[in-house]
């Protein structure tokens, strides 16, 4: 990569063609007329000067009309990319023929004997490497050239060329080098041709492939899902959709409902119109809300002497996640707090922060107007009224609202918007202390005491300076907000070796519903930090405005920050109702497990303290996603660690759901599950042929070349287009025309031409 500086000239002025075609012809008629005003005088150097002067005084007139600019470009120049993907499934483990060279081998020895072709390449292109079986993992060619150990146990051409497409899909890929036996484990309908629709995949990419494999294989009544497309993940409040395509052969005149369930919930269906043999193309798509992984379900009705039944259904699972952690960070003023905090918040690439600092509020007094301000106003309503249900987490520091409470601003009705936001619509609210916080930022009262963890105290806070440590409470020991490690005993002892804090505010008590974390030791030990749940949503104050002496201190000290930065990740994750917080957990040993393999389960329920539930009742119930059927049921009770453990086998293949609903004396705490898979191991070996066929066709759709290897020297035999490519990293404007030298040379030639007019005693 080259960065590359490019300059261009600009005007901004007097936008439009007729507009500058009339100053163009005013300039000439000035100019016309000013000639004939002193085409009389003498001697004619005066007059061709004074014409001078009047030339170059309106050209710099309308030269400041049309604001000429300056651009400033900073490009950078970036490689084009190739990707080499190497078949890592246990087929390639195989012996090729009767030598002792396996085919993983047979992959070695190419690199080997290629290896100046690869470096050639790895000096044009960006060159990523990938290791693949089901899907691909990203390697070196370090570690390509130390040997690849082949243990993958499926081969889904289809999914790695959607996790390209998903990987690339904004890159500039030249070309795919794919080193494979061919050989696609994933089991589809037999009327769906393997080959044919892996090679539809790869001509979407419009890259060619290089294909390389060791050198030297009805005509039904049958309604089929032949294939599906779709995300593997998306985001949770976004429309998610999946392309489904239903082959039809031996049938006419149908309506067939083409279903997508979640578990056993329907929550699409469309009919088919099939009124004779052939491909139809149906979309079913819904939003989901809540994240996790979840196994879906397309289906069409099995009809009467279909010869294939088992291809009227597909499952897959989707993982459902957040787009980013969307957090609105408000703070009354700049401090080492705010600081600290905010560069944590920017850092984390999984937040997208809106931040703002009050520098100036409505009773400031200023002498200029707003849009000649360099300082934006508060932007209350369009936050706290348009865009606030947008966010998952709202934070003041340090936050005074009283300036913004006017009959303009009105931020009390705002702070009932942000109990609606907390109760109603699940978001997340933290207020953090300092002299214009909780009582001293006027809470007390209002719609924000209502949802906070603390009471108030009327009037003004009364506040503790003196420098402490954080005293972890007994919850606090147990909270996953204050696990800053695993181990109870170093958790312990890292709290105890955490700075000392400057002081914090003092609220009167908790509420009765609110969990203390931790305290400040000074008289009384006032909460430090505390959390509640309010409705929907979670609430948590922090009383102190001098966390940034955890980070700030133990660097100083030799340490790092991990601690400081491990306690505000556990903060957000538990205010935003993460779901690796949740109070119910289950477990199992593995995903994937063979027939008759032991399923290790292991559910764990946490009180709202996070301290373990005992004698919680589970009502347990693992089903066979595909047929519906209940394959194991049991009921159990919680011991004193919050845990129930139980195990089973089972011998079918399929996909499996574990639910499990908790309850209490007081009726349902929650409910949870999980998705598992049982499958049969080395489907890399049920057939060991080589299929050469299906990489011939691939390099051909995508305008390749297939290779047989061995292959001593592969340079010449392949050629890739390199076109150069460039990225705007920067842009700035230098204003040439409202500079205080071009006004001083106006002046200097009027005043120029009117002296010299004055000495030859024109007018």
């Amino acid at each position: 990569m080259e960065n590359v500086t490019q300059w261009n000239l600009t005007f901004t002025g007097l936008e439009g063609f007729g507009l500058r075609a009339i100053v163009f012809i005013i300039t000439i008629a000035i100019l016309f007329f000013s000639w004939s005003s002193i085409k009389n005088i003498r001697p004619v150097s005066r007059r061709i000067l004074l014409f001078s002067l009047r030339l170059a005084g309106t050209l710099l007139i309308v030269l400041l009309l049309f604001q000429p600019h300056l651009e400033q470009k900073e490009v950078l120049k970036l490689k084009n990319k190739v990707v080499c993907l190497l078949d890592a499934s246990k087929s390639m483990s195989l012996k090729c023929g009767d030598t002792t060279v396996t085919r993983s081998q047979l992959l070695d020895n190419f690199f080997t004997d290629n290896d100046a072709f690869f470096k050639e390449l790895q000096s044009s292109f960006d060159v990523n490497f990938f290791t693949f079986s089901d899907i691909p993992t990203e390697t070196s060619y370090k570690d390509i050239k130390a040997g690849i150990k082949p243990g993958g146990e499926d081969t889904d051409f289809a999914q790695t060329l959607k996790y390209l497409q998903q990987r690339y899909k904004d890159d500039n890929v030249k070309a795919f080098f794919l080193f494979s036996d061919g050989k696609d484990t994933v089991e589809r309908p037999a009327n769906v041709n393997t080959s044919e629709v892996i090679s539809g995949m790869a001509r979407e990419f419009s890259t060619p492939f290089f294909t390389f494999a060791p050198a030297e294989n009805m005509d039904a009544r049958d309604i089929a899902i032949s294939s599906i497309f779709y995300n593997t993940f998306t985001f949770a409040r976004n429309p998610w959709k999946v392309d489904v395509t239903v082959k039809v052969m031996g049938y006419n005149n149908l309506k067939l409902p083409v279903t997508l369930k979640e578990g056993n919930d329907i929550i699409s269906t469309k009919v088919i119109t099939a009124n004779e043999e052939g491909e139809y193309n149906v979309t079913l798509s819904f939003t989901p809300y809540k994240t996790g992984t979840f196994l879906y379900t397309v289906s069409i009705p099995v009809q009467p002497k279909e010869a294939i039944t088992e291809n009227n259904q597909v499952s897959f699972l989707v993982k459902i996640v957040r787009d980013k952690i969307r957090v609105m960070h408000v703070c009354g003023r700049p401090s080492w707090d705010e600081r600290f905090l905010r560069q944590a918040l920017k850092n984390d690439p999984n937040i997208d922060l809106v931040s703002f600092f009050i520098l100036r509020t409505p009773n400031d007094i200023s002498n200029a107007s707003n849009d000649e301000l360099s300082l934006i106003p508060f932007p209350v309503d369009e936050l706290f009224t348009e865009v606030l249900n947008s966010f998952d987490l709202v934070i003041f520091q340090n936050f005074d609202y009283r300036p913004y409470d006017s009959p303009i601003y009105r931020f009390s009705y705002y702070l009932s918007n942000i109990e609606t936001f907390v109760k109603d619509h699940g978001g997340g609210f933290l207020m953090i202390g300092g002299d214009l916080s909780f009582t001293q930022g006027g809470y007390d009262g209002t719609a924000i005491e209502e949802i906070l963890p603390v009471y108030l105290t009327s009037g003004k806070d009364l506040t503790e300076t003196s420098g402490l440590r954080a005293t972890l409470t007994e919850n606090g020991q147990l909270h996953p907000v204050t696990t800053l490690d695993i181990n109870n005993d170093r958790n312990l002892s890292i709290w105890k070796n955490l700075p000392e804090l400057d002081g914090c505010n003092i609220t009167t008590r908790p509420k009765t519903d609110a969990v203390v974390l931790a305290t400040y030791p000074s008289q009384g030990e006032p909460p430090l930090i505390a959390v509640r749940d309010a409705g929907q949503g979670r609430c948590m104050a922090i009383t102190t405005d001098s966390l940034w002496r955890w980070n700030f201190l133990s660097v100083g000290r030799g340490g790092s920050n991990r601690h400081y930065m491990k306690f505000w990740q556990n903060t957000i994750k538990w205010l935003i109702k993460d779901p690796l917080f949740n109070p119910i957990h289950i477990t199992i040993n593995k995903d994937t497990f063979l027939p008759q393999e032991e399923v290790q389960v292991n559910i764990k329920v946490l009180e709202k303290s996070y301290q373990p539930w005992e004698g919680v009742q589970l009502e347990i119930d693992v089903t066979n996603e595909f047929t519906g059927k209940s394959i194991f049921i049991n009921k159990g009770i919680t011991g004193s660690d919050g845990q129930y453990t139980f195990n089973f086998k089972y011998e079918e293949e399929g996909f499996y759901i574990i639910k499990t609903i908790a309850k209490n004396d007081s009726g349902e705490i929650g409910q949870e599950h999980t998705v598992f898979n049982i499958m049969k191991t080395d489907k890399e070996f049920k057939d060991t042929s080589i299929q050469r066929e299906l990489l011939m066709k691939l390099a051909e759709v995508s305008g390749g070349k297939y290779f047989n290897l061995p292959q001593k020297d592969i340079r010449g035999k392949i050629s890739i287009e390199n076109p150069p490519i460039t990225k705007l990293v920067g842009k700035k404007q230098i204003s040439l025309w409202d500079k205080g030298y071009v006004f001083v040379i106006i002046i200097s030639i009027v005043s120029f031409d009117w002296w010299i007019r004055k000495r030859s005693g024109l007018s």
